[in-house]
């Protein structure tokens, strides 16, 4: 689950160190994944849920990158109980708008910083 700077901060304020729950990939920050799920999930819930990140807030709504536009993710086994509502792809293309700007930031903050170096 990708992270936004928003994410990454309402985290940190519940006690746990980035070190713990983000993986960081040319310049994306997401949830780290630990024996086949999320660092936060237990088994049988998500101990951060009233905190949880926005994009988990929108599954099983995806974004389809190759397409560019909102899909169930077909590997949820619940999808068929959300509904599509214009606000909540709206919400979405937000995300995925705040996510790309972001990660160019991150990126250009590490380019500046190697010329410097």
């Amino acid at each position: 689950m990708p992270l936004s700077n928003q994410d990454v901060e309402r985290i940190k304020l519940l006690g746990f160190g980035t070190e713990f729950f983000i993986t960081s990939k040319n310049g994306w920050f997401q949830l780290k994944n630990k024996d086949g799920r999320c660092v936060f999930n237990n088994g049988f819930m998500c101990l951060i849920y009233k905190d949880r990140p926005e994009g988990c807030r929108l599954y099983p709504i995806i974004y389809d990158k190759d397409k560019r536009y909102a899909i169930y993710d077909k590997y949820c086994p619940y999808k068929e109980k959300f509904k599509f509502s214009k606000r909540t792809v709206e919400k979405l293309f937000a995300l995925v708008s705040k996510l790309e700007y972001e990660k160019v930031q991150r990126k250009s903050k590490i380019n500046n910083y190697k010329s410097i170096s």
